[in-house]
Order: structure tokens, then sequence, then C-alpha cells
């Protein structure tokens, strides 16, 4: 009999939770602004959390050849931003575009700190 754990497929967890991630950040990047103007450049940090969040999350699935995840991250940033455009609430900004290029960077390099983190997880709290 195998339990709900045995059955989990983390890694399929994983990827799923990175798509997810990926919408997320395409629709709230899309959607009106939830930050003013008036709040400095607390958006900044904004676009540099999620994108390292979302450069650390993908480099736990690939392991080898991750600068080429880290240029897909960064012209992911790039295109959101050339998209706002297009978006009557929205305007491009290059230090967004900035901003999300060092989030990617910074995701990159935690990744390397803790690299196949699934792979870890499986491995030390899956029973039996």
């Amino acid at each position: 009999m195998t339990t709900p754990w045995q059955a989990l497929d983390l890694i399929r967890l994983w990827r799923i939770g990175g798509w997810l991630g990926v919408l997320l950040t395409l629709a709230v990047s899309l959607m009106p602004p939830a930050l003013d103007d008036s709040s400095g450049h607390t958006d900044k940090l904004v676009h540099l959390s999620g994108y390292a969040l979302l450069m650390f999350w993908w480099a736990q699935l690939v392991i080898r050849q991750r600068w080429k995840l880290a240029v897909a991250v960064v012209l992911f940033g790039i295109s959101i931003e050339l998209l706002q455009g297009l978006t009557p609430a929205r305007q491009p900004d290059l230090l967004d575009a900035l901003a999300n290029a060092g989030g990617a960077l910074a995701g990159w390099l935690v990744a390397g700190l803790l690299p196949n983190l699934p792979g870890y997880l499986e491995r030390h709290f899956r029973p039996g």
C-alpha cells in the first residue's frame, strides 16, 4: 500500500509551483499597480525579490547551464516591462527591468548555495 507521500511527486509539484509563479508574476505585472508613486523605491524591492524567488525556484529544476535559465528570466522581465506599455494603467520602466535582472542574479547566486532543494527534501523527509 502506498502512502500519500509516496504517491506525491515532489518534482512535479515543484514544476507546477514554478509555472504558477510565472503566471502570477505576469498577472500582477499587467494589472493596475498596487503601489503608488509615493512609495519610493519599494516597488524596486518587490521586483528584485520576486525575480530572485522566480529564478531560485526554477534553478532548483535546472541544475546544468543555469545561465540559460538566468537569461530567460531576465528576458521574461524585460518582456513584461514592454508589455506594460500596452496597458492603460502601466508604463515600461528601465529601473524595474534592472531590478528584475538583479533579482535573477540574486536568485542564481542563492540557488548555488542550495542546489537541488526538491531532491534534498525528497531524500530527507520522505517516510520509509
